[in-house]
């Protein structure tokens, strides 16, 4: 009989224990293969949808193509398991253990991954529409190009994944930890980063317009070239940031942590600026017209050339800030701190009057 054959898994169950391992392309819909050892199985292109796998022990399974379709693996071992193009629509994987396993070109919309573990797994152009992975470990993880557009990541572990030019729109990564993530080129666009955690990611050229990233945690993060409009930042941390041409026109940045940032040509157009910390800031050539710095701080900053047109600066620390060549024209200066600052004209600036 082949194994394509099956109508009962207890017919794959015995087989098994006499030592074979192939059962490729087995019809076992809506099975009942919960806590058995499945451990180094071929069911790849198996039908499985429907099937009850919850504990079972797939370490190094190959189940590539296999149609798993709202199965349940709750708390199954899939630890190296292969599930290349597996079509996992809908299936419940909470706190399955995926570690190292291959889930490249996989189907997951709409599937239920919360608590999974996922430590250096390959989800490479896989599909997670929806999918809910809130508080799932995806340390070391590949999910290069995958479509997570409306995940759930929730409190989810990212550190050190690689997600370049992955699709996150709208996603929830509120509270998730993304340290030293590379997030090159990826699509973020009214993505919810609330409390998120992206010390040291590499956000270059990523595409975060519309996002919400109040009280996110940046510092030191590659934001290079990055798009930012409209992005609400308030209280967040970006000391060291690196910004450099970045679009933050209209952006919200009250309150928010710059210290030291490289902002070089970044464009700042509209953007509120309001009480934040830009001390030690570098902002040449940086587009700050019509922009919100009121109360800001930017003692040391370094704003060379920069474009403060129409700009508030009302109450803001100029101490010591480098203004050389920069435009200031009908810019509000009314009560700001300026000891020591050097003019656009070179001069500096004491005791309210130019030496």
């Amino acid at each position: 009989m082949k194994a394509s054959e099956f109508s009962r898994e207890s017919e794959l169950l015995s087989r098994q224990e006499t030592g074979e391992r192939n059962f490729s392309g087995v019809n076992l819909i809506g099975a009942d293969l919960s806590a058995r050892n499945l451990n180094r199985i071929n069911l790849s292109s198996a039908h499985l949808n429907g099937a009850d796998l919850t504990k079972a022990k797939l370490i190094r399974a190959n189940l590539s193509n296999a149609d798993l379709r709202v199965a349940n693996l709750s708390k199954a071992q899939l630890i190296e398991a292969t599930l290349s193009r597996a079509d996992l629509t809908g299936a419940t994987l909470t706190e399955a253990d995926l570690s190292g396993a291959i889930l490249g070109g996989a189907l997951l919309s709409g599937a239920d991954l919360k608590f999974a573990i996922l430590i250096g797994t390959s989800l490479v152009g896989a599909l997670l529409k929806g999918a809910r992975l809130a508080k799932a470990n995806l340390t070391g993880a590949t999910l290069s190009r995958a479509i997570l557009t409306q995940a759930d990541l929730r409190k989810a572990t990212l550190t050190r994944a690689i997600l370049s030019e992955a699709k996150l729109s709208e996603a929830n990564l509120s509270g998730a930890t993304l340290i030293r993530a590379y997030l090159n080129r990826v699509d973020l666009r009214g993505a919810d980063l609330e409390g998120a955690n992206l010390s040291e990611a590499d956000l270059k050229g990523a595409d975060l317009s519309g996002a919400n990233l109040s009280e996110t945690n940046l510092q030191g993060a590659n934001l290079s070239e990055a798009n930012l409009s409209g992005v609400d930042l308030s209280g967040a941390d970006l000391q060291g940031a690196k910004l450099v041409q970045a679009n933050l026109s209209g952006i919200i940045l009250k309150k928010a942590n710059l210290q030291g940032a490289e902002l070089t040509k970044a464009n700042l157009h509209k953007a509120n600026l309001q009480k934040a910390n830009l001390s030690g800031a570098n902002l040449l050539e940086a587009n700050l017209r019509d922009a919100n710095l009121s109360q800001a701080n930017l003692s040391r900053a370094g704003l060379l050339l920069a474009y403060l047109t129409r700009a508030n600066l009302s109450g803001a620390n100029l101490k010591e800030a480098n203004l050389i060549g920069a435009n200031l024209n009908e810019a509000n200066l009314s009560e700001a701190l300026m000891d020591g600052a050097i003019m656009p004209n070179g001069t500096s600036y004491h005791q309210g009057s130019r030496s």
